[in-house]
């Protein structure tokens, strides 16, 4: 999928502001400047560059009037704050996003021991059954984004992400791939929503934001380019939770939501007391930073993500925690979601067709399809029939 993305750094960028001093037209004060989030940004540009004279953009609870370059209250009309466009270029955000590469993620157990809590039980409980094509998957993202958008009060962010998705629901699935992670890597509610719902194994979220993990999860599947080397992630935790690790040394534990790590040491270190340091030799993240706006050189760990905790050293000023990411036919829950996101149809109109997986995904599909049917016969004590039953399907998948 790589040779597939495109340059986010070659394509002109604006972002916008609203003067947030606390008397916005004082010439007295010293100015203060507010970024817009991303997509608000986004909507303001669109109206800017757009062939409407009235230029106008709406957001939630504002109006931009950019004939004027005011921002105007829709609650009152008279609370108005000026506005600017400043021209900005990928190298000028050297720094990383804290709530996106900062906050502690969630340490659960093993597939084998919560036998399928977490990633697994909420893309297993939206997957089930369904054989859609693309456009219907990605209609059912955007449908759900949509919902989950009118919940938070953040409708124009919302419709705003159905509507890229839906510019691409025909194309071919590298195209939906690249316009997800795309849309995954914006400072907006998406992702810190979807990887809340996956923590915490929010299955209330399943209908809503299952399809867009879906596509998501398929990306990291179906790409060639694995970055596999050494990656970084700087958190803040707190004593319980760092015992946690401690504890684990030498055990297997996995991270359920999608994991943003670094392949810069020192953007790594800027928050947090405590350090990952992260061998993907054997299992490697997607390299997405070639699709983000953020020069942060980005790697995206998928949800259900095994790793061996190595070893803690409480050095200053971060403690580093060394973790070995495991092969996904190590892991029984990554296994069981290779299975399940990859064996459903093999029809050319499906999202789920193994022709467009690469050769290292269709390996990883037959080692996880071997674990899975072995893990289930020995769950279940089955007859050596209905293992040679199994055996015999997995020769026809091969």
């Amino acid at each position: 999928m790589g040779s597939q993305m495109k340059k986010s750094a070659d394509q002109p960028r604006a972002q916008w502001y609203w003067k947030s001093n606390s008397d916005s037209w004082s010439t007295n004060e010293q100015e203060e400047w507010t970024k817009y989030s991303d997509i608000e940004s986004a909507i303001i540009e669109e109206a800017f560059n757009g062939t409407n004279k009235t230029k106008l953009a709406d957001l939630d609870n504002y109006l931009i009037n950019l004939n004027e370059s005011i921002q105007i209250s829709k609650s009152d009309p008279n609370r108005q704050r000026q506005i600017k466009r400043v021209p900005i270029s990928r190298n000028e955000t050297q720094g990383l996003r804290e709530q996106r590469f900062f906050l502690p993620p969630g340490l659960s157990k093993t597939f084998n021991t919560d036998k399928g809590e977490g990633a697994y039980n909420f893309l297993s409980q939206w997957k089930k059954d369904k054989k859609l094509s693309n456009a219907e998957i990605v209609k059912q993202a955007a449908k759900g984004i949509i919902t989950e958008g009118k919940q938070l009060d953040k409708h124009c962010e919302s419709h705003y992400i159905a509507r890229q998705l839906l510019a691409v629901r025909k194309k071919d699935r590298k195209e939906i791939y690249t316009c997800c992670i795309q849309l995954y890597t914006m400072e907006c509610f998406l992702y810190k929503l979807i990887n809340k719902a996956l923590r915490e194994n929010d299955t209330s979220k399943t209908s809503t934001l299952g399809p867009f993990c879906y596509i998501l999860f398929r990306s990291w599947l179906t790409t060639e380019e694995k970055h596999t080397a050494t990656l970084y992630r700087g958190v803040n935790i707190d004593d319980n939770q760092l015992t946690s690790y401690q504890e684990a040394i030498g055990q297997t534990r996995c991270w359920d939501g999608f994991t943003s790590t670094t392949k810069n040491h020192e953007k790594a270190q800027m928050f947090g007391n405590i350090l990952f340091v992260i061998d993907a030799t054997h299992n490697g993240g997607i390299d997405i930073s070639a699709l983000s706006d953020y020069d942060e050189e980005e790697v995206l760990l998928p949800p259900g993500t095994s790793f061996i905790i190595n070893k803690v050293d409480p050095t200053e000023p971060h403690t580093l925690i060394y973790l070995q990411l495991l092969d996904w036919h190590s892991s029984l829950a990554a296994s069981s979601l290779i299975h399940l996101l990859a064996t459903s149809s093999s029809s050319d109109e499906h999202c789920c067709d193994e022709s467009e997986m690469s050769s290292g995904a269709n390996e990883h599909l037959r080692d996880a399809l071997i674990a899975w049917s072995l893990w289930w016969s020995l769950a279940f004590s089955t007859s050596c029939i209905i293992i040679d039953s199994l055996v015999g399907d997995l020769i026809i998948v091969r």
